[in-house]
């Protein structure tokens, strides 16, 4: 049985969670600087060099709110890509168990998978294995040859990442339980 992770699927054990302070920091910098430099700089363009002050009103609130958005967007993936965990996302417990018949909120299976973007190395391999071992959960759950496929891809695509690397005993039992389970059960798919 694996028990996991936090509301985006995350493994927490390449993960650091922020300290409030650190977070609004970093917060301030990746967002707030930017923010404050287009308003200075939008507003002191726009009235002392052209004169005009309607425009200056306007782009004040336009350019900052573009600011704010791509600048945010940055600061998330900084975020994870570092394996900062902010100090406001809450802990959610998976209990990845194919044999149970309980299957596993889409949205979690979803979040692990745009978290493989930012997962490295042997980290890659594990969540590989997590999200085929999600698929097959749901597999059996909701009896869904599809979501049977989708297991086996995430397993071929773990085993090719292995390939050739040197992982832990932990990594390699992960995708052998994968691989073990998608056996188990290949027949009721209709597989041989």
């Amino acid at each position: 049985m694996l028990k996991s992770r936090n509301c985006l699927g995350e493994s927490n054990e390449w993960k650091k969670r922020l300290s409030f302070s650190k977070w609004l920091g970093l917060a301030l910098l990746f967002i707030g600087l930017p923010i404050a430099i287009a308003f200075i700089l939008s507003f002191s363009i726009t009235y002392y060099l052209l004169h005009n002050l309607t425009l200056a009103n306007i782009l004040i609130i336009v350019i900052p709110l573009a600011v704010f958005a791509t600048s945010s967007s940055y600061f998330d993936r900084y975020l994870r890509s570092n394996g900062l965990i902010s100090p406001f996302m809450k802990k959610v417990t998976i209990t990845i168990l194919p044999d149970s018949g309980q299957p596993i909120d889409e949205r979690y299976i979803k979040g692990f998978e745009a978290n493989l973007k930012f997962a490295k190395g042997e980290e890659y391999i594990k969540q590989l294995a997590i999200i085929g071992m999600m698929y097959l959960q749901n597999a059996v759950a909701y009896d869904n040859k599809d979501l049977y496929l989708r297991a086996k891809e995430y397993l071929s695509r773990a085993e090719e990442a292995m390939e050739g690397k040197s992982v832990s005993f932990e990594t390699k039992a992960l995708v052998e339980n994968l691989k073990s389970k998608i056996e188990t059960y290949k027949y009721r798919f209709g597989e041989r």
